[in-house]
């Protein structure tokens, strides 16, 4: 029997709030909810998407809970949004007292215990929830769900975590089209043409950065075929989508499939503008792999520096050198790709003396866009486990 289910992603405005970052921190359609949202519709579900990033508004909220009057909720939330996504959920249990909630997100995986203490949630997917949102929508037994956890006479259950999806090519397409998309509007300095949304081409990153979360996907990296990916852009153009941003921890893992990307995006004029943003390794890429890139659309590479030290980079564990770094540059640069680099200050061993190199290393690079953050502890990272052992 179809359901009802009201998806919904908590504003960020408290957490750019009295900084610099707030004109230009990027607003943009979730990505994580249009996928969950492609696999509900593709089941018969009637789906809706409020997202408190667009429209920060109470009212207006209220407004479409009373009239949708979905049978779930499901909000998807990161650690820093826990007590927004809680007063979400109070909001809405004013309102509808047998509504079922269902959390995800990185904070439902790392610790879905006490997202489920924390907030008035009833389940916590950990993990992929691709499928898994199925199985609770179609209300089968809490107990044989595997990747969630629960609360039931106020006690909290913890079952088996599901396997990883290993063919991304089986995934709903993400639905887009529940976005008001037209509406979503990004700084110039972060995305050229408006709108842009997020795409994911693989999942997985097999590299061990000790800052790093990989509760949901793992490190396990599986791809989305040439063919699939491409579909992917072609139907967001169609859309009206005027520019694509690179969702994967690892968009380059596989060279020979990213250049494959970029032959078919070539040979089928696609031509969308696109940005590899989310970062990528400098280990693996190569100029030839890069020229294809800037002849596929792509204008933008980021590349994960995080320090100029190579005795930090080396006690973070993120399996590349400086001189690797400086070609990842030199390369790009060849290729007429414009280079934003991500860098953090606060790394284990950081001292004034080597925060001041990361700082030095960045302005020698010649990059159109450096971003230098304070380094947290996130749940789950092995940068806090090591810091909660020795109760730091």
């Amino acid at each position: 029997m179809p359901k009802k289910i009201l998806l919904i992603s908590p504003s960020f405005e408290s957490v750019y709030e009295g900084t610099n970052l707030k004109d230009v921190a990027p607003t943009t359609p979730h990505t994580g909810l249009a996928y969950i949202a492609g696999s509900l519709l593709d089941h018969g579900h009637e789906v809706k998407i409020f997202d408190f990033n667009l429209y920060n508004d109470n009212q207006k909220f209220i407004k479409e809970l009373v009239d949708f009057n979905p049978d779930f909720i499901g909000i998807n939330f990161v650690t820093s949004l826990i007590k927004e996504a809680d007063r979400i959920l109070r909001t809405i249990r004013k309102i509808n007292k047998k509504t079922i909630f269902i959390g995800g997100g990185p904070h439902c995986s790392s610790e879905p215990r006490s997202s489920l203490k924390e907030t008035l949630l009833d389940i916590a997917v950990i993990g992929e929830g691709d499928f898994t949102v199925l199985d609770i929508i179609d209300e089968k037994n809490l107990l044989e769900i595997k990747g969630i956890a629960y609360k039931k006479d106020n006690e909290i259950f913890l079952n088996e975590r599901r396997d990883y999806i290993k063919n991304l090519d089986v995934l709903p397409f993400p639905a887009y089209h529940l976005y008001e998309l037209e509406k979503y509007q990004i700084p110039s300095v972060v995305a050229k043409k408006n709108p842009v949304v997020w795409i994911e081409t693989s999942r997985g990153c097999p590299f061990g950065c000790v800052y790093c979360n990989k509760t949901i996907f793992g490190r396990i990296f599986r791809a989305k075929s040439p063919e699939r990916v491409v579909e992917e852009f072609i139907r967001v153009k169609k859309m009206g989508v005027k520019e694509v941003h690179i969702l994967d921890d690892t968009f380059t893992n596989d060279i020979i499939r990213v250049k494959r990307i970029c032959d078919l995006l070539i040979e089928k004029k696609v031509e969308m503008t696109w940005c590899a943003a989310s970062g990528i390794r400098v280990d693996r890429v190569d100029l030839e792999l890069l020229k294809k890139m800037k002849q596929a659309g792509c204008y933008r590479i980021h590349i994960g520096i995080e320090s100029g030290n190579q005795g930090i980079l080396n006690r973070i564990k993120k399996g590349i050198t400086l001189e690797q770094v400086k070609n990842a540059v030199k390369w790009a640069k060849e290729a007429r790709l414009d280079v934003g680099g991500y860098f953090m200050i606060g790394l284990p061993g950081d001292t004034e003396e080597t925060m001041q190199q990361t700082i030095d290393f960045a302005r020698s690079l010649n990059l159109d866009l450096a971003k230098i953050s304070v380094c947290i502890p996130l749940p789950a990272t092995e940068l806090f486990n090591d810091l909660n052992k020795r109760g730091l």
